[in-house]
């Protein structure tokens, strides 16, 4: 039981009374904010290093994960940022080829542009070609 006087409890050690003081008080306050500080930040400091080794262990997955994984980390990541997801994956893709892949694809796409008119005018001189030939054949009958 404790004793409402100022004199010190039963078997405690001597300078301490049994009723806590105002600076006592703060002490431990001060104290327990102190310690609750250093526990939040090593928490945090400990999620923050898990974090750090899943977004490296990402990373190292992309950089080994090809075209079809870089593609879909590429949407992923569009549709996070509010962006268009296809648009993020052909960027992935793309991101992941070898510059010599890269090369041919960027020369394919200019010649399609460049012999796109050649192609019109070839697929129109198919159609005619066809024309005249089954206009001959229905007149030999």
């Amino acid at each position: 039981m404790v004793e409402t006087t100022g004199r010190a409890a039963p078997g405690a050690p001597a300078g301490i009374s049994a009723r806590p003081t105002e600076q006592a008080l703060e002490e431990l306050k001060a104290s327990l904010r102190k310690l609750l500080a250093t526990v939040l930040e090593r928490a945090f400091g400990l999620a923050l290093e898990k974090v750090e080794t899943l977004a490296q262990s990402f990373d190292e997955i992309a950089a080994r994960g090809g075209v079809p994984l870089n593609a879909l980390l590429g949407g992923v990541r569009a549709g996070m940022q509010g962006r268009n997801p296809v648009w993020g994956a052909i960027k992935g893709a793309f991101g992941a080829l070898s510059p010599a892949v890269r090369v041919a694809i960027i020369v394919a796409l200019v010649l399609a542009l460049v012999l796109l008119p050649v192609t019109v005018v070839l697929l129109l001189l198919v159609l005619i070609v066809a024309a005249v030939w089954l206009a001959v054949r229905a007149a030999s009958r």
